[in-house]
């Protein structure tokens, strides 16, 4: 960012204020996040069908849903620094066409190595797509509206599968899960035209905005520089609450991910109906959590308290549901609403999550300090999967999500630990974030 760029206060836009980056940068960035999300874990309602034609067992099945997670582990700290140099709209329309590419490899696949190459080189396409939005809100936002921008884009997780899931588990029951993956690849080669076509680096190269809603923006974008205390990036690894952050989010994303790869799964296993049924059932929990992530941010953003209420209880709720499933008849209905808590539980948090962790870090290096954050996160979804797939082939796989209990329950001891004894500097302008939700209110 310039050092030109004078900073403001942080305070809502004016009503005068046309909004059209909202529509024009905003809504374009929902759609590619709701696509990546889509295409990222719709192979999680295919993976039964997958086992049972290809005779996987779950430990293979375990590594075909990790493997996104070695390339996304690899290629967000580039992202960024791609993103700089290259433009961001490059990245993400590069992005896309890889994606779609990827998803019509899935389809061609006839046994497990393709399979995981396919995912892998996927995981390395999405892995930049998250530093660029981050860049992308930057320019486009002034610091009072960032954290609704990265809110609006990471909406996108739990509404992509409310629609991902029956749409894929109908395609699945009337043709096959490679007729899936290639009608559900389709939309990223057609995002991919949008982007080049619509999306701009900074509203200093679009035209078609407003010259007073341009002005609006350019003075209102603050200077990360201008924080309280500046630190290098080597002082930010040395703290220890940097380091327990990354921590709690590893155990969290841990069973976060595995359960929204392996729920599909766990139905079909729950259930005697067809995978257009298991579709269905997959929309209640991602229901409830789209609802709960939006009334928790609206919650934390319009207290005074700390973020980290409503933080630490929601993971211990998500902790009781994953256990109690274990121990419960097994019945369809009983785990279902194990399953509709399980993700209240997971999902809740991410919208206080990133306004609370970056207040240990100063505002200058947020984004390192994030992007350190989210490689561990990262390395949850890639180990995750694999442990409930080793679980599920002693038993089901829901065996599988209560290990994963006990994961959710040391992230939220440790986050409890961090609110309880860890000192707070200047709070970090910037909420950036991915594989969580900012705060959807205001910021």
């Amino acid at each position: 960012m310039s050092h030109t760029e004078r900073p403001a206060p942080n305070t809502p836009s004016s009503p005068a204020v046309p909004k059209a980056r909202w529509r024009r940068t905003g809504l374009v960035l929902f759609l590619v996040y709701f696509t990546a999300f889509a295409e990222r874990a719709n192979v999680s309602v295919a993976a039964p069908s997958i086992s049972e034609q290809l005779h996987l067992t779950g430990a293979a099945t375990g590594v075909i849903l990790s493997a996104f997670f070695w390339g996304y582990f690899i290629t967000q700290v580039p992202g960024g620094w791609l993103a700089s140099r290259v433009g961001p709209s490059r990245i993400i329309a590069g992005s896309l066409l890889i994606w779609g590419i990827t998803a019509f490899a899935q389809a061609w696949s006839s046994s497990v190595t393709p399979l995981i190459v396919a995912r892998l080189v996927m995981g390395l396409a999405e892995g930049v797509v998250w530093p660029a939005f981050a860049v992308l809100f930057i320019r486009w936002y002034p610091v009072g509206e960032r954290s609704r921008a990265a809110g609006l884009s990471l909406l996108a997780l739990p509404a992509s599968s409310l629609v991902m899931a029956p749409s894929a588990g109908w395609l699945i029951q009337t043709w096959s899960w490679q007729t899936m993956f290639v009608i559900q690849g389709i939309p990223a080669f057609v995002l991919a035209i949008v982007v080049l076509l619509f999306l701009r680096d900074s509203p200093e190269q679009d035209r078609r905005l407003s010259d007073r809603e341009r002005e609006f923006i350019l003075a209102n974008r603050a200077d990360p520089s201008s924080g309280a205390e500046r630190r290098s990036f080597a002082q930010v690894l040395a703290s220890p609450v940097v380091w327990a952050c990354s921590l709690v989010y590893f155990l969290w994303l841990t069973g976060f991910y595995s359960f929204g790869l392996w729920l599909p799964t766990v139905l079909k296993q729950l259930s005697s109906r067809g995978m257009e049924a298991v579709g269905w059932l997959s929309v209640i929990p991602f229901a409830a959590a789209a609802v709960a992530m939006l009334l928790n941010s609206r919650a934390a953003d319009r207290s005074t308290k700390s973020k980290a209420r409503f933080v630490v209880p929601a993971l211990f709720v998500g902790t009781v549901a994953l256990l109690a499933q274990h121990v419960l008849p097994s019945s369809l209905p009983v785990q279902l609403v194990c399953l509709l808590v399980t993700a209240i539980g997971v999902y809740a948090p991410f919208g206080p999550w990133w306004a609370w962790a970056l207040q240990f870090v100063p505002a200058e290096q947020a984004g390192p300090a994030t992007g350190l954050v989210n490689l561990f996160g990262s390395l949850g979804g890639l180990v995750g999967p694999i442990v409930v797939g080793y679980a599920a082939d002693d038993g089901s796989a829901a065996g599988g999500l209560y290990i994963l209990g006990f994961f959710l329950l040391a992230s939220a001891l440790v986050a409890l630990g961090i609110e309880r004894f860890a000192r707070k500097p200047a709070p970090a302008l910037l909420p950036t974030e991915p594989r969580g939700v900012s705060s959807l209110g205001r910021s």
